[in-house]
Parts: C-alpha cells; sequence; structure tokens
C-alpha cells in the first residue's frame, strides 16, 4: 500500500525547511512533537553562573582591573544594578567606578568625568562581549 500527501491548494508557507519538514513528519508519520522541557530555576542559576563568568573575562579584558580578584568584585558590584535586559546603568557605572579608581575623588572634576565615561564604555563593551558569549553557547 502507497499513502502519499495531497496538496488542496497553493502553499504560501513561509515556515523554515525544518518546520515544514517536523509537520510532514507528524502528518505522515502520525508522530508528535515533544514539548520543550519546563525552565527551571536551576537553568536560570546555570545561565547566571555562566554570564557572570565571561563577564569577569570581559571586564578582565576591557576594564584594566588590576587583577582578576577585582574583576570579580566589579562583576558583583554590578550585578544588581544591570536593567532588566542585561544592559548597564548610571548606578553599575558607578559601582564600577567605586572599585576600579578608589581615589577618584581626589583628581580633578573633568578627569573625573574623562575616566568616568570611559569606565562606561568599558563596561558596555565588557556586557556585549559577555552576552554575545553566553547566547553562543547557551
Amino acid at each position: 500500500m502507497t499513502a502519499s500527501t495531497v496538496h488542496t491548494g497553493p502553499s504560501n508557507d513561509t515556515n523554515s525547511n525544518f518546520e515544514r519538514a517536523c509537520r510532514l513528519i507528524e502528518t505522515e508519520l502520525g508522530g508528535r512533537r515533544l514539548p520543550p522541557e519546563p525552565r527551571t530555576w536551576l537553568d536560570d542559576l546555570a545561565r547566571t553562573r555562566r554570564h557572570k563568568t565571561a563577564l569577569i573575562t570581559a571586564v578582565w579584558n576591557n576594564c584594566f582591573p588590576s587583577g582578576v580578584v577585582e574583576a570579580c568584585r566589579v562583576v558583583e558590584a554590578i550585578y544588581p544594578y544591570l536593567d532588566a535586559d542585561g544592559r548597564c546603568t548610571d548606578a553599575a557605572v558607578t559601582a564600577a567606578w567605586n572599585i576600579l579608581e578608589p581615589d577618584a575623588h581626589t583628581w580633578p572634576e573633568h578627569l573625573q568625568d574623562q575616566r568616568r565615561y570611559f569606565t562606561g564604555k568599558c563596561l558596555n563593551r565588557a556586557l556585549a562581549e559577555a552576552n554575545s558569549t553566553v547566547t553562543d553557547h547557551a
């Protein structure tokens, strides 16, 4: 016995080849897709740990801390101040600034402004690098 699929009209299907293949398998073989497993708090914790690890490396490469321990301190200080999308806020820059430049209050104001702006740019670059690292390996 031979089975075939009959099309009733032209298809204006915009789904990917993968989606069309899955639908064909479901139709021809009577199969069904397995639903994705629900996310748990452990999944979120693992992702946060991967992100923090990538961020420590990125801070080390971009923000010029005095050592890895200081890079870890910067990440722990800025993490609560990142916005919902994981972007740097002014409070995060202040937290990093307090660790990276602890004696900045003795500098002239224009130098403080320049260095703070530079620190913000470095943090944004580090966050972008860490976000892409975690996204690529998720």
